[in-house]
């Protein structure tokens, strides 16, 4: 008698999920915005975030950072935390490497602090191609003018400067968000800000899963997901007011818009949101002025199928009431044991 072997179809509820480790200020603070499609020159990035009642981080650089610049720094992230895993002591970044690549990215990295870098902590290194680079961040095509976008939205990520306040100790430090160079071997070497390495090098980080990420079309869509994935751990809800999104993602710093321009971004934000809540472990339930979104605890793989293969119907996602928006600012939110968040006031401009 044949022995038969079972095959699973691979589809996109089955395949493994791309979890990235986000630091909460990178992804709760407004760094990244939706951008016109048009040539128009960027605004400048300047945005400032009260981490806890100590620490304060200013984002700034010539230009202001998209949803390309975004996705292109959580495919650092993933191989980042791929490569320590496999290599930790290769893929740590110090003021004491001596090797050529690894000594050029750390002083790329602290060359506009205006202290001494004796005391900077440590971070983590990465290297790989540019096809690698392009085949995580969704391309289907490796050509000349996909790298010069890509070299393009590197090379923005590296112009941003990250400035560390702390009231306690009376110190300011700055550095590069990220700093990179092309080698003789023609990989890109880049290396991370240790606030970026913090978030998978320790407790404390949001998870953002590109493989959710890369199924939605729109970049206002995209933002909206990360900024979700950074409030919101398996298995938690949250209220949160259509108005509110919008001052995130267009701020208007004093500027009064036309009434026509923030309908259509109101309707951008609703688009989003049914976009996320399409995704297979989202919820999201529009009202008139505020929507409830959850975030479905994943479900093991194996157990996922045999329930794929049992169930008759289609079994009804478990709705939590609609809540007032205010809720959304709950400590409650953030106690999310998979996401090892630590209680921390992270949404202070909400």
């Amino acid at each position: 008698m044949k022995r038969q072997s079972l095959a699973i179809a691979v589809t996109p509820e089955t395949t493994q999920p791309r979890v990235v480790r986000l630091s909460p200020p990178v992804g709760l603070c407004q760094l990244f915005r939706p951008l016109a499609k048009s040539r128009a020159a960027r605004p400048t990035l300047n945005e400032t975030y009260q981490y806890g009642e100590d620490l304060t981080l200013r984002f700034s650089a010539r230009e202001a950072l998209g949803a390309p610049e975004q996705t292109l720094l959580l495919v650092l992230l993933e191989l980042a935390e791929e490569q320590h895993r496999r290599r930790p002591i290769e893929h740590r970044l110090d003021r004491t490497d001596r090797t050529e690549i690894g000594s050029q990215l750390w002083a790329s990295l602290h060359e506009d602090s205006p202290t001494p870098t004796p005391d900077a902590p440590s971070t983590l290194m990465l290297s790989c191609s540019w096809s690698e680079l392009h085949r995580r961040c969704g391309s289907t095509s490796v050509g000349g003018a996909v790298t010069e976008s890509r070299r393009a939205s590197l090379a923005r990520l590296c112009e941003v400067t990250v400035w560390e306040k702390s009231e306690s100790a009376r110190t300011v430090r700055s550095g590069r968000l990220v700093s990179w160079l092309v080698g003789d071997d023609q990989k890109v070497h880049v290396a991370l800000n240790h606030r970026l390495a913090l978030a998978l090098l320790s407790p404390g980080y949001a998870q953002v899963l590109l493989s959710e990420r890369l199924q939605l079309d729109s970049q206002t869509a995209m933002l909206v997901h990360a900024f979700l994935s950074t409030c919101l751990g398996q298995g938690k809800t949250m209220s949160i007011g259509y108005a509110t999104l919008v001052d995130r993602l267009w701020p208007s710093q004093g500027i009064r818009v036309p009434a026509s321009t923030h309908r259509r971004r109101i309707a951008d934000v609703k688009a989003a949101l049914r976009a996320v809540g399409s995704l297979t472990q989202w919820d999201v339930s529009l009202g008139n002025s505020v929507a409830n979104v959850v975030r479905i605890r994943a479900m093991p793989l194996v157990a996922h199928m045999a329930e794929r293969g049992t169930r008759a119907v289609p079994s009804a996602r478990k709705v939590s009431p609609v809540k007032p928006a205010r809720e959304v600012t709950w400590g409650g939110h953030f106690k999310v044991q998979s996401a090892s968040y630590a209680e921390q006031p992270f949404w202070k401009n909400a």
